[in-house]
């Protein structure tokens, strides 16, 4: 008998691409506090949980969470280390290539303080390429926002794609090995909670977000004995209390966090298959929002509030992520299960 999970996977009614989105807006959400100069203690979920965390954190914790569940699903099914990948690099790359080079072809000429000549001769703008290899991030432009608020940054939400990355090469590590398995995510697990707890400073990303993926990864390979129910959920919510009243919300997040956002994706709920009916745009606002928030906040010379920095990135970054998913995303990802040679060859047919 197939169990609760693989049901909700098989039928593909899930609620997966609106979490998503939602955790995309709470990273606009978050960002919308320091670039308006309003500290981090006013935001709401920092104020929940005695900040201990913030809106924009928890964001991110579920697209680790997520990842790690379909990223272990894709390779457990495919098998096979090229397509995936390849699957993983059109996923992410051809989008955020193209944020990069707008940022210093469009966006760093439009506002830049300088002129175009000295702009484009500085350093920085050489340096900003360095961020189309995911590591090493630079964050600034010459002469562009420097007058904000929060000056300076151009992009301040890219630097997770690097431990998103890594990640993937976890998994396709372990597949390879046939280490993908059961134990492994738990061990995996247990070890990034133990430093997590314990403070462990070196490499503390790495782990951090390795204790998200991992809590995902053990929800997919333990799908036949996980139970998604009311009464589970309830407790879930009172592991996230116990979280904050005892200083430990995120071993608590990767928890009671992990069990919500499945429960709320694959289990008893009304589900919202053809939410991305129109373009999935998770990915796009979250890579472009942080840019158009700053340019709103130089735009309007500093003079926009919190919530009117919010209510007017929000629908801008939606309207950027509905043209990159249709114009870039939808079109790489159609790319993964060809062969390259393949496409070549029918690109330079019909140009003949």
């Amino acid at each position: 008998m197939k169990s609760q999970i693989d049901q909700s996977l098989e039928t593909r009614k899930n609620n997966f691409d609106l979490i998503r989105f939602f955790a995309a807006i709470l990273v606009v959400w978050f960002h919308s506090f320091p670039l308006t100069g309003v500290g981090n203690e006013h935001e709401i979920i920092s104020r929940m949980t005695r900040m201990q965390t913030t809106a924009g954190a928890v964001g991110v914790m579920v697209f680790f969470i997520i990842s790690g569940f379909l990223i272990t699903m894709s390779f457990d099914r495919t098998k096979d280390l090229g397509r995936f990948l390849k699957a993983r690099v059109l996923r992410i790359m051809p989008a955020y290539i193209v944020v990069i080079l707008l940022s210093i072809f469009v966006l760093g000429p439009l506002l830049t303080t300088l002129p175009i000549n000295k702009y484009f001769a500085h350093p920085e703008t050489r340096q900003y390429f360095i961020n189309l290899s995911l590591k090493n991030m630079r964050y600034t432009l010459p002469g562009v926002f420097n007058k904000n608020i929060y000056p300076n940054a151009i992009n301040g939400s890219i630097w997770t794609l690097w431990y998103e990355f890594v990640t993937y090469l976890v998994v396709a590590l372990l597949g390879i090995t046939k280490l993908l398995r059961k134990e492994t995510s738990v061990v995996l697990y247990l070890v990034c909670l133990g430093l997590i707890v314990f403070h462990y400073p070196n490499y503390y990303y790495y782990f951090y977000f390795g204790l998200f993926f991992s809590a995902g990864m053990i929800f997919y390979q333990w799908r036949e004995k996980i139970i998604l129910n009311g009464k589970l959920a309830i407790v879930a919510v009172l592991i996230l209390i116990a979280g904050v009243y005892f200083k430990q919300v995120i071993p608590a997040a990767s928890i009671g966090g992990s069990y919500l956002i499945f429960y709320l994706a694959l289990g008893p709920v009304p589900k919202f298959p053809n939410f991305t009916k129109y373009g999935d745009l998770s990915y796009g606002i979250y890579i472009y929002s942080f840019v158009i928030q700053q340019a709103l906040m130089s735009i309007f010379s500093n003079n926009l509030s919190q919530m009117e920095n919010f209510l007017l990135a929000v629908p801008l970054s939606m309207a950027f992520a509905f043209a990159s998913w249709h114009l870039i995303e939808k079109r790489c990802i159609k790319l993964k299960n060809q062969s390259i040679f393949g496409f070549l060859k029918r690109n330079t047919q019909s140009g003949n």
